[in-house]
């Protein structure tokens, strides 16, 4: 199981939010209401560490693109809201957050 998942699977089972900011805040709480959403008919799968880890597992099997938005949300909460993204060609790209100062070429 992925680091992420087991992440995940803890701050539910503990109701802990980790990160820092109103964005990590926003991040966190959609992807937990997401969750429960998904788990709303079985809600005892998210009691537990061990129980939500095997859960979330079996369902990011399942549903690819559900994990993939829930490491999204979990990536972004634990940045502080910040999700850098570059696509194309460039001679050089910056991606950076809270830089104090100048840069230089």
């Amino acid at each position: 199981m992925d680091p992420i998942t087991l992440a995940i699977a803890g701050a539910l089972a503990t109701g802990v939010a980790t990160g820092a900011g109103e964005s990590a805040g926003t991040a966190l709480s959609t992807m937990f209401g997401r969750i429960r959403d998904r788990f709303r008919d079985r809600p005892e799968a998210l009691e537990s560490q061990e129980t939500a880890a095997a859960a979330l597992e079996t369902e990011f099997s399942r549903d690819p693109a559900f994990r993939q938005e829930c490491h999204a949300l979990w990536n972004q909460a634990q940045s502080g809201g910040v999700a850098n993204s570059f696509t194309g060609q460039a001679n050089k790209v910056i991606q950076a957050r809270d830089i104090h100062g100048n840069i230089t070429f």
